[in-house]
């Protein structure tokens, strides 16, 4: 008589380990960590905001027709849900009314202002490699 062990198939056995292992390596990254690297661009008729995310620290350009205004602090974040996050900067932008931005990530290319509604876009030529000119002989 055989042990009910060996009766499983061997894909049932292995089935419980490989959903825990789906689920642990898909719940360590967040809608965030898409952002992590990038660089991204709100235009209108008259401004030009850009946003660099780079871990802990946040970049940030307010170009209008006189001229731009730069910053860059370090920010802690904290998840509203799963596609929202709530940005605390260190040092307020001295253009901006207060020191949190919440964010709504819809995916690698691009984020929602949640207060004004605007979209910023994936910057393309953050994204551009260049390489260099290799010596010819």
């Amino acid at each position: 008589m055989k042990p009910k062990l060996q009766t499983i198939p061997l894909f049932a056995k292995f089935l419980p380990l490989l959903i825990v292992m789906i689920a642990l390596t898909s719940g360590c990254k967040n809608n965030f960590d898409n952002l992590n690297g990038k660089v991204f661009l709100y235009k209108d008729s008259v401004y030009e905001f850009t946003a660099g995310f780079d871990k802990d620290t946040l970049f940030y350009i307010m170009k209008d027709e006189r001229m731009p205004r730069f910053h860059k602090t370090t920010f802690t974040k904290k998840k509203v849900d799963d596609s929202t996050f709530l940005l605390t900067v260190k040092e307020k932008p001295k253009f901006w009314e207060k020191n949190t931005w919440e964010i709504v990530v819809t995916d690698s290319k691009g984020f929602r202002s949640k207060e004004s509604g605007n979209y910023y876009y994936l910057y393309s030529d953050s994204l551009i490699v260049k390489k260099a000119p290799e010596f010819q002989k």
